[in-house]
């Protein structure tokens, strides 16, 4: 059976939660020990794909009354926030503000005149995440995220001839988010971390959306 780049994602996440919500329950049963619970930062680069965009920008510039044909560049590199609360050593809770990087955009106009326009599409948001974690020894952790995503999403072109109106249209939407990691501590109080989160849907009718597939790259301090 053949997998997708998503189902592989899904299979990953749900197994590390499954994983670390097991291996939660013994901790649950008794009281904490002094230092299991922590608060940590984190902040992270971020690189990601955005496929099928041009065709929905193609939706959103109908709604304006343009007829087009939009091709899209790679979104650039971003860059994210993290504050976690660490329950006990397979369970964490998060806060996260996360960043979609300036796309460009290339439409050939067919309608009402003919004419091309270039743009941007980006995105910013604010999640809640849970993550459940499976230690592998001292240093080695992996682990699944699943949460939701709250994205401001916003649409700009401009027309090469000034024969079509310029676009400039925002939408807000809230999004699932799925996740698989790996985690190292490269000190008592640091770690590094490299993960791939799946966001269902980023954008609106109005702006044009996408599913976007992101890798992560970062560090977190550990306020133990």
């Amino acid at each position: 059976m053949k997998f997708t780049y998503s189902s592989k994602l899904l299979w990953l996440s749900t197994a590390a939660l499954s994983l670390g919500a097991a291996l939660a329950q013994p901790a649950q049963a008794a009281p904490l020990a002094a230092g299991s619970q922590d608060v940590y930062i984190g902040g992270n680069i971020a690189a990601s794909r955005a496929p099928g965009l041009g065709g929905s920008v193609d939706g959103a510039l109908a709604n304006q009354g343009l007829g087009s044909s939009t091709s899209t560049g790679t979104p650039g590199t971003s860059g994210g926030l993290r504050l976690g609360y660490r329950l006990n050593p397979n369970l964490a809770f998060e806060a996260s503000y996360d960043r979609i990087g300036s796309t460009d955009l290339q439409s050939a106009i067919a309608s009402p005149a003919a004419d091309s326009a270039s743009g941007t599409w980006k995105a910013h948001g604010f999640g809640l995440h849970v993550l459940g974690i499976a230690p592998l020894d001292n240093q080695w952790s992996v682990y699944g995220r699943a949460g939701v995503e709250q994205w401001h999403t916003s649409l700009d072109t401009a027309s090469a001839t000034g024969s079509t109106p310029n676009v400039s249209t925002t939408g807000s939407n809230t999004s699932l988010a799925l996740g698989a990691g790996v985690a190292y501590a490269i000190s008592p109080n640091v770690d590094a971390t490299a993960e791939l989160v799946r966001y269902n849907r980023v954008g609106t009718s109005s702006t044009g959306s996408s599913v976007v597939n992101q890798v992560n790259f970062g560090l977190r301090y550990h306020f133990l």
